[in-house]
């Protein structure tokens, strides 16, 4: 849990600080007249002042604000030709544009460092989509892709990458995707559906595409948990599983999604032990969502990972890529949340959901993990404070575009107008939070959201390497 919370504080308060630093700097360099410049919320702790300016750290560490006089409209009578509402318009507008750029800035600027210093993905991710392993009873399976099949279109992308593949299986849960395949030199065209898959009350699609490249080695037992049906059908440490039901088994990562096919079904193991193979028949158990047999596998091999310093013009690269992939894959969501193809609930989540989401990124990923969710959600959050929604710097955007336009006539708003605006966007925004935070809390409830232990979360190629995907 503190683990969870520093986190949490880590990624929000930075994100937070770095939009308020771009409207600070922005109004120092135009000479404006800033009052406070705040790290944290709420009552003042300590700080020192400089100028007219009151640098302080404060008691709630949940990002940080800026007071920049004359920014309010209760504020507009102020006389200090330094106040915001006498600057020029275009004086206004960057101050309110520098917030939201800082966010995008460092949004770029984390993955170009650490493509710069420390770039680590899985080797599959950026090779051709060659199916390597398709799972008994996968959305895969079913679509008829099959192992050997090089994915030459998937939901619409010419040629797609592993990584390509993977996002668009994410986002598309339930969802039917073209899919066109190189099978013995011709192209097969097919419909998958990958099948949803709910983690903690976030729900993603899951297809049973295997890459081809990974190590064919077969499971082993390393322990059999008493009372299960790994202990009832006498499966013993050390054994190996070679055939599931004479089909052979590739690998690891392809076992443990056949199996989800059988649920309380029996199935026949080939088990090598002392040399020879044995069969052993076997009733799988399902508990929840899973499928368990009940017995913890021995070491796998260490994945094959890449590992380089990229230079300077590959880290710019990969951090404009990554963040247009980024943008793309949020509007695709938004796209099916419009269409009636996504559920906005299950789709959006608030403070408590970026808390767990921090923490599992910096367990599974270290300093790396925690510094990618840090890029993706300053990204979001410079892209959201740009939409013309009032409170948030769209909306005072927006306003100075209309006092332009109706300046142009003789005409001006008023304060009363501009305020109404604010108390209207500032009443939506609230309504907005308390949905996500009800949201949040409801997947903590029993029956929110599948309690098991979820794999590490897919990262960018700029962080540690993920298991290959599904």
């Amino acid at each position: 849990m503190l683990t969870t919370l520093l986190a949490f504080f880590a990624v929000l308060g930075t994100t937070v600080v770095i939009h308020e630093f771009g409207h600070f700097a922005a109004a120092k360099l135009l000479g404006m007249r800033v009052d406070v410049f705040s790290v944290g919320f709420g009552k003042r702790l300590f700080g020192f002042t400089r100028g007219e300016t009151d640098y302080r750290l404060s008691l709630l560490p949940l990002g940080g604000y800026v007071k920049i006089m004359g920014m309010e409209p209760e504020e507009e009578g102020a006389d200090d030709p330094r106040a915001y509402h006498k600057r020029p318009k275009w004086h206004q507008f960057i101050v309110l544009v520098a917030g939201p750029a800082m966010n995008i800035v460092l949004a770029l600027a984390i993955p170009f460092t650490m493509a710069m210093f420390f770039f680590k993905t899985s080797a599959y991710l950026n090779q051709p989509a060659v199916v390597g392993a398709v799972p008994i009873g996968s959305a895969a399976e079913k679509a008829g892709i099959k192992a050997g099949d090089r994915i030459v279109k998937f939901a619409g992308i010419d040629n797609p990458t592993w990584s390509k593949v993977k996002d668009y299986t994410a986002i598309s849960d339930n969802k039917p995707v073209p899919v066109t395949v190189s099978r013995n030199g011709a192209e097969v065209s097919l419909t998958l559906l990958p099948t949803a898959r709910q983690i903690e009350g976030n729900t993603f699609g899951e297809a049973g595409l295997w890459p081809e490249g990974i190590q064919a080695v077969p499971p082993v037992v390393a322990e059999v948990v008493p009372g299960t049906p790994a202990a009832a059908a006498g499966l013993k440490a050390d054994d190996k599983l070679v055939k599931l039901d004479n089909q052979p088994i590739p690998n690891f990562y392809w076992f443990k999604d056949s199996i989800q096919a059988y649920g309380d079904k029996e199935v026949v193991l080939g088990v090598e032990r002392a040399g020879k193979v044995i069969d052993v028949k076997i009733t799988p158990r399902r508990v929840g969502d899973d499928v368990q047999l009940g017995f913890q596998r021995g070491p796998l091999p260490p994945e094959p990972t890449i590992t380089e310093r990229k230079s300077f013009a590959g880290a710019a690269k990969h951090a404009w890529d990554e963040n247009i992939r980024i943008i793309v894959l949020t509007g695709q969501v938004f796209k099916q949340i419009f269409s009636g193809q996504r559920n906005f609930r299950d789709s959006l989540s608030g403070p408590i959901g970026i808390a767990r989401e921090s923490g599992k990124a910096y367990k599974y990923l270290g300093i790396e993990g925690l510094l990618t969710m840090t890029a993706v959600l300053s990204l979001n959050l410079g892209i959201f404070n740009l939409l013309p929604i009032p409170v948030l710097d769209g909306g005072h955007i927006l306003i100075i575009f209309i006092e332009t336009f109706v300046g142009w006539f003789g005409l001006r708003l008023t304060n009363a107008v501009k305020a109404t605006f604010n108390y209207t966007g500032f009443a939506v925004l609230m309504i907005l939070m308390a949905f996500v935070i009800f949201n949040d809390v409801s997947r903590l409830l029993p029956g929110g959201g599948d309690k098991k232990q979820p794999p590490p979360p897919p990262p960018p190629a700029s962080a540690a390497p993920a298991t290959p995907g599904k």
